[in-house]
């Protein structure tokens, strides 16, 4: 037939079979996707570091507080407060310690919290310990003895069990080696165990693992490359690093800054990642109650900032709020990174939803 005034043929109707091309009932709701799935990321334990599900790589030199930072995280994690100025999600923790006396971790757990103002966590309840320097008779020390006279399978089941009472835990096992007597060196045993360390953490989506490594010896004739600067470069020094690096979520660094500085950098998989200058808290003499951010000073300024960066950094007032600036100033996105690098190193703080610009050390407002 042909509409009136048209000299276009429009065929009859045909009914159009109620199933579709692939002849499925339209009244049918339609199968689940892969792509229905959640798209977004974990929830972060700790702001800009970790999140969870993830496997944490965290490598720096003997001494240089590793154990001392865990504790102090540990703490801030257990009560829910704020670590050097990155907000937390409130959680257990269960902590596999094989270098710390016992002595020194009560210390250290009583130190911080007075500092924070804090009761004693509830142990097994907030903070499941298992020192190997433990108390010989205390259970969980008992318990880890046991497991790392065992295999590998013991020492895992130790760590399962640990989670199936405490399923939204951070894990931090201090140092991955001793837990495991593992040779970081050797391909095979590291894909072995992460392998594993994989499959038994898949049924507790909502917890994370931290584990510590040693560096290598300091090469004297070509130094150490700057863990501010160039994460990546600094992260090769780590034993058996490519194997470690690759197959973690996380691989964090954390060296000297300075005389009495830390900085803590590194790579996460897929997100960016922006440094973090931390300083012990001497209360007194040798005694030391966790870390706190530490002001930059200029020359951290020159060097944490790109060039494009502390062009707009300049232009920014003293005091401002985010939408005040963002677009008008400086591009939105790019004051977003601007101000979480900024903050990382102490050039700015938060206060309500106001952004305060810090001087930096040695210069004058």
């Amino acid at each position: 037939m042909t509409e009136q005034g048209s000299d276009v043929s429009i065929p009859p109707e045909t009914e159009v079979p109620a199933g579709g091309p692939s002849g499925m009932e339209s009244r049918e709701a339609p199968a689940p996707s892969f792509f229905d799935g959640d798209d977004q990321p974990r929830p972060e334990i700790v702001e800009g570091l970790i999140r969870e599900g993830q496997l944490v790589a965290f490598a720096g030199p003997y001494g240089m507080g590793k154990s001392p930072s865990l504790t102090d995280i540990a703490m801030h994690v257990i009560f829910g407060i704020p670590w050097c100025e990155r907000l937390v999600s409130q959680r257990p923790v269960i902590l596999f310690d094989f270098e710390t006396p016992v002595a020194t971790f009560r210390r250290n757990v009583k130190l911080i919290a007075n500092r924070l103002g804090v009761a004693l966590p509830q142990v097994p309840d907030h903070l499941d310990v298992y020192l190997e320097h433990g108390d010989p008779d205390a259970p969980q020390t008992k318990r880890l003895l046991a497991a790392i006279a065992g295999n590998t399978d013991t020492r895992l089941e130790l760590i399962g069990d640990s989670l199936s009472k405490k399923e939204n835990a951070l894990v931090l096992i201090d140092p991955l080696e001793l837990m495991f007597r593992v040779n970081t060196v050797k391909k095979e045993e590291l894909l072995r165990l992460y392998g594993m360390l994989r499959r038994r953490l898949t049924g507790y989506p909502h917890a994370a693992t931290v584990m510590t490594f040693n560096l290598r010896k300091r090469d004297r004739k070509n130094g150490r490359e700057d863990l501010l600067i160039n994460p990546r470069g600094w992260l090769e020094e780590v034993c058996g690093t490519l194997d470690i690096l690759n197959r973690s979520d996380v691989r964090l660094g954390m060296d000297f800054h300075g005389e009495d500085a830390r900085v803590i950098n590194g790579i996460r998989r897929g997100e960016e990642m922006h440094p973090l200058l931390v300083r012990p808290v001497e209360i007194e003499p040798g005694q030391y109650a966790g870390f706190d951010l530490h002001p930059a000073d200029a020359h951290t300024v020159e060097r944490v900032l790109t060039t494009k960066q502390r062009i707009y950094w300049e232009k920014l007032p003293k005091e401002f709020r985010f939408e005040e600036v963002a677009d008008h100033i400086v591009p939105r996105a790019t004051l977003d990174r601007l101000l979480k690098r900024a903050k990382s190193v102490g050039l700015v703080e938060q206060k309500n939803a106001i952004w305060l610009k810090l001087a930096p050390v040695g210069v004058k407002r």
